[in-house]
């Protein structure tokens, strides 16, 4: 596909994801957090456009400079705005996602699925440790008890090149405790069961209602990382049980608004969620859904 309509889509998937309202304790364009702003998320958005429209250029690879890639799209998100870490997590997404459909002929799902999990299994020692450089440039909260190779600890790059650990093969530790890297390893299922989701949900509500109502669907089925890492286990299943009872009620607005109005005051935000709809956001405009 055309890289410039792979990086649009793209580009279109994380403006819509944030400003989406209500997401329960996110950002959107009616509240922010103390630090970071719904207008960071809006110039991260901007900034990074030319790292998702080179990414797609160079999909015919198998995963080559996907670490330098994200490393890169990270510090244009740094460089445009004050607010720190805004879409780490969608940017370790939407790289390989973006290469995955700059490769194909058509914005086919079975097809893109197929090369992105190609692209991740070919990824490399170097991708990995690129993607290390970029966690403390992005000052990304991360689970510091982990049992090997904490992205904040400098010897960890040493140790990648002395194992000769691949991107793909790091992310296979870390998926037991984190959605993203699961996602990362896992043929990218969720993204694109969403991506389904979302175009169902769009053609009979609207595409705000339906990044919010996909959001409450999974934050309902999948513990956050973020709320687990920052508020442990106990407030993590009680997220994902109240997310649960208000899509099993019918997505009642009054609802949503009072579990946004709970998670924000006590400073709870699913980041995690957020970047998955985002990605499954990009494959569904990729697919043909429209404002």
């Amino acid at each position: 596909m055309n890289e410039d309509y792979v990086a649009r889509s793209a580009q279109l998937a994380l403006l819509l994801e944030v400003s989406a309202y209500p997401k329960p304790g996110n950002v959107s364009r009616t509240h922010d957090f103390v630090d970071t702003r719904y207008e960071h998320f809006l110039a991260s958005s901007v900034a990074v456009y030319p790292v998702l429209r080179e990414a797609a250029a160079r999909g015919r690879g198998k995963g080559v400079d996907m670490g330098k890639l994200v490393r890169r799209g990270m510090e244009e998100c740094i460089e445009w705005q004050s607010g720190g870490n805004t879409h780490f997590g969608a940017l370790l997404l939407l790289t390989p996602l973006a290469m995955a459909a700059g490769a194909c002929e058509s914005s086919d799902m079975g097809e893109i699925k197929r090369k992105a999990e190609e692209i991740m299994l070919n990824t490399s020692v170097e991708d990995a440790v690129e993607v290390y450089r970029a966690f403390p440039k992005a000052k990304v909260k991360v689970r510091r008890d982990v049992p090997e190779l904490d992205v904040m600890d400098e010897a960890s790059i040493k140790a990648i090149r002395e194992k000769q650990l691949s991107l793909y093969e790091i992310l296979k530790i870390s998926a037991s405790y984190d959605l993203i890297s699961r996602e990362l390893v896992g043929g990218f299922e969720r993204t694109f069961r969403y991506a389904r989701l979302l175009r169902d949900f769009a053609t009979e509500r609207g595409i705000n209602d339906a990044i919010t109502r996909a959001y409450l669907r999974l934050l309902s089925e999948e513990e956050d990382t973020f709320v687990k890492m920052e508020f442990g286990a106990e407030k993590s299943k009680y997220v994902k049980g109240r997310a649960k009872e208000i899509v099993n009620s019918g997505y009642e607005l009054k609802e949503m608004k009072e579990f946004d109005e709970e998670l924000i005051k006590e400073g709870i935000n699913p980041g995690s969620t957020a970047d998955i709809i985002a990605a499954a956001l990009f494959i569904a405009i990729l697919e043909g859904l429209r404002v």
